[in-house]
This record gives C-alpha cells, sequence and structure tokens, in this order.
C-alpha cells in the first residue's frame, strides 16, 4: 500500500468553506459593532445639544420666556454640529404663574428628537405705590 502525502480535494473545500463561515460571521458582528458605536456617538451628541438648549432657557427672563427671540426659537448648532437645528416653543400655565410648558425640537438628516420640560420664573410682586 501507498503512503498518502498531502490532502484530498475533499479536505480543501471542507477547510476552505470552515474559513469561510468563521470570516462571514466576524464580518457581522464587527459590522453591527459599528452600527451601535454610531448610535451611541448620536445619542451623546444629541443629549449634549439638548441640555445646551435646556440650560439656555434656564437663564432667559419672564418676558424672554413669554415671547421667546427668534435665535431662541429655531436655529442651527455651529461646526461641527452644523446637521442639527433645533425649534424652540413656549407656553406659560394657566394654571401657575411664573410656570412655562417648554418643547425643544431638535432635528437631523434621517431623525428628530424631542424634550418637553417646565422653566420656573417667580412671577412679580404687585406692590402698593406711595406707601
Amino acid at each position: 500500500m501507498r503512503a498518502r502525502r498531502g490532502i484530498s480535494l475533499f479536505e480543501a473545500i471542507a477547510a476552505l468553506a470552515i474559513v469561510a463561515v468563521t470570516s462571514v460571521s466576524a464580518l457581522a458582528a464587527v459590522g453591527a459593532e459599528m452600527r451601535t458605536a454610531e448610535k451611541a456617538r448620536r445619542a451623546i451628541e444629541i443629549d449634549a445639544l439638548m441640555t445646551e438648549r435646556v440650560d439656555y432657557l434656564g437663564i432667559m427672563t419672564d418676558r424672554e420666556l413669554q415671547s421667546l427671540p427668534d435665535t431662541v426659537a429655531n436655529g442651527r448648532f455651529e461646526v461641527p454640529f452644523e446637521e442639527y437645528a433645533w425649534t424652540t416653543a413656549s407656553s406659560s400655565s394657566p394654571l401657575y404663574p411664573g410656570l412655562y410648558d417648554v418643547e425643544i425640537a431638535l432635528e437631523w438628516p434621517g431623525g428628530s428628537h424631542r424634550v418637553t420640560s417646565a422653566v420656573y420664573r417667580r412671577p412679580p410682586l404687585a406692590t402698593r405705590r406711595g406707601r
């Protein structure tokens, strides 16, 4: 009987199939990881930009909240966030003087996010003149 040297065609094809399946699985895992990283990056940016807008409303006066200036009502962020645009609406609560319901909408190509909040400003006190 002759000694076998090398591998058969069947063994080579089986080994190639195993390598191919493993490679496809690894590429799918890397692709999913990249999509997850992109979603996480977007979520961090959105959170930071929304926090900036809410903080800005926090320093506005009672009169400004009643009638938002155009630069606060809508606009675009500066570089590197120029793809994001915002709109802001504010309305006073009929039940509670000094309380404002605020809605901020953040939009970008392919998506949007809305936040609703409340801002309180102490209403001016009525005083009598002449005393």
